[in-house]
């Protein structure tokens, strides 16, 4: 089964990309039908055929999801504040939420019989939070918002290719479009889900704007070129938005396939790759709005990456040949002209992640440790910007848990994706068990986080220690097909100085100040459906 499902990227890229208290960032019934996952933006699927005619096809579909969560003592007892029609906030110490996104969506191509194909997409996307909203601490999706946008909007055609020997298909596509590099690491999310967009920690949205994309797909050599913008506005994400960003650049990878898959094009079958990434922005918001803030400075940026994966050093009688995998990406943010308060940019950021399956064991259990470092600074306002900013982190198609954010507690809601270092240990397995058919599938699941901050300073907290929390999380994700997933998850997490710290620094100012304790918690459902 294919296991290319994501969360909030969980936009999240959250999350994509999902944020963090603003540095860088139910029903019985959800709870009983257990569902969950997003489908990756490259995921083939079959669709509904509408029209099919002299070499033109018309096909519809359908994506449908919704969640919902409870989280006990929400912040470690800081809670979360929401505000009302009158514009004051409300304080939930217990917060309870729910979120239900559609996706309408049209693709057509015509093979016009000249050697090259005309594609085309359209979508768009309805969505609401209920209840509390969000549980950041002052939640971004409070109030019951409820929007419909328009999600993909492209054209292009596909040339096929052949090249060195080998077979390649040429892509140019323009327009507001799905892109990711990788597993999203850098390059995944174009459209923050806050505000009055709604569905923050679903995060269904990840268009970018256009210009567009350049792809060259082949055997083992896969690149792009791309032109691409963010999706902001802050009227409509009540000032959480990230910088509206235009940036160009490429990306150039190396893959093995998997058996029978083509890596060209879907980066679940690849067996290992190496891609190198790099761009340049040319245009972004440097308001005010973003001084001395993690996401200052972009205007002007560059950025380069190298990012591996898979299994790249084969060694058959250590059974690493299918077994021993190791993924990472290191990632350099420069800057020398900047503005917002600083007069250069010198951060970056990186993951480590060995892996290995016991294939030999009943449950074939997976196991990975991921260190993550979030790159910081120790000057919160000094001169040189070291705040790493995740630009268009999108939470990874590799796993739906034990994706980029360091938790369902800490790591959603309060600590920063920036200054942060992050040891995190999964631990998953597959029980030869069948709840509805004979190819459905059920994964269990164990996670945890390690939390520090690198420079509490950086964070704006004096005289307090590194170290933010520890969590563990327990998750049951079942698929029952392709296009029907779910999960249910439940976790704790313990408070460090720092975590306490973040959580006191985080109520807003004239309210009062509520006991910061120990421990927090979460339990959560979610479905994905598509039609």
């Amino acid at each position: 089964m294919n296991n290319s499902f994501v969360r909030h990227a969980r936009s999240h890229a959250t999350s994509v990309c999902r944020g963090s208290r603003g540095f860088v960032k139910a029903s019985c019934s959800l709870v009983a039908l257990g569902l969950a996952a997003f489908a990756a933006p490259e995921e083939v699927r079959a669709e509904q055929t509408l029209v099919s005619v002299k070499g033109i096809t018309l096909q519809g579909a359908l994506d449908i999801g919704g969640s919902a969560f409870f989280l006990p003592n929400t912040n470690f007892g800081a809670g979360s504040y929401g505000t009302k029609s009158s514009g004051a906030l409300v304080r939930h110490k217990n917060s309870t939420y729910g979120e239900f996104y559609g996706k309408p969506m049209l693709m057509g191509s015509w093979q016009t019989g000249w050697g090259f194909t005309v594609i085309g997409k359209a979508s768009a996307i309805g969505a609401t939070t209920l209840g509390d909203g969000d549980a950041e601490e002052v939640s971004q999706t409070s109030g019951t918002p409820r929007s419909i946008y328009l999600e993909e909007a492209n054209l292009g055609v596909e040339v096929p290719l052949k090249m060195a020997g080998g077979n390649q298909i040429l892509t140019v596509l323009g327009g507001r479009q799905a892109f990711a590099v990788d597993d999203g690491f850098l390059i995944g999310k174009g459209t923050y889900s806050a505000g009055d967009r709604g569905a923050w920690w679903y995060a269904p949205r990840y268009a970018f704007s256009g210009p567009g994309v350049i792809k060259l797909e082949g055997d083992s050599v896969r690149g792009d070129v791309f032109m691409l913008e963010s999706n902001s506005d802050n009227d409509i994400d009540r000032g959480y938005d990230r910088p509206k960003t235009k940036f160009v650049g490429f990306d150039v990878s190396w893959f093995k396939n998997k058996p029978g898959g083509h890596g060209g094009s879907t980066y679940a079958d690849r067996a290992a790759y190496v891609t190198l990434t790099y761009f340049h922005v040319r245009d972004a918001d440097g308001s005010s709005h973003y001084d001395y803030s993690t996401r200052a400075d972009r205007n002007g940026m560059n950025v380069a990456a190298l990012s591996w994966g898979g299994t790249l050093f084969p060694v058959k009688a250590l059974g690493i040949s299918k077994n021993f995998t190791f993924y990472g990406n290191f990632v350099s943010e420069q800057n020398s002209h900047p503005g917002n308060g600083y007069k250069s940019v010198e951060a970056y950021g990186m993951f480590f992640e060995p892996g290995y399956t016991f294939s030999m064991l009943p449950w074939k259990p997976h196991l990975f440790y991921r260190y993550t470092r979030f790159g910081g600074g120790k000057n919160a306002e000094g001169s040189v910007k070291r705040n790493y900013d995740t630009f268009f982190l999108y939470d990874g198609k590799r796993y739906t848990y034990g994706g980029y954010w360091p938790g369902e507690i800490v790591g959603m809601y309060l600590a920063p994706l920036s200054d942060l270092e992050v040891h995190q240990f999964d631990l998953t397995g597959t029980p030869p068990v069948h709840l509805f058919r004979k190819k459905d599938e059920l994964k269990l699941g164990v996670h945890f986080y390690d939390l520090s901050l690198l420079y509490p300073s950086g964070m704006g907290l004096k005289n307090v220690g590194r170290h933010v929390s520890n969590e563990v999380d327990f998750t049951a994700e079942y698929m029952l097909d392709e296009t029907t997933s779910a999960a249910v998850a439940a976790g704790t997490a313990f408070s460090g100085p720092a975590g306490r710290a973040l959580s006191r620094a985080g109520v807003p100012t004239g309210y009062r100040m509520h006991n910061i304790g120990r421990h927090a918690g979460v339990l959560e459902a979610y479905f994905y459906k598509h039609f």
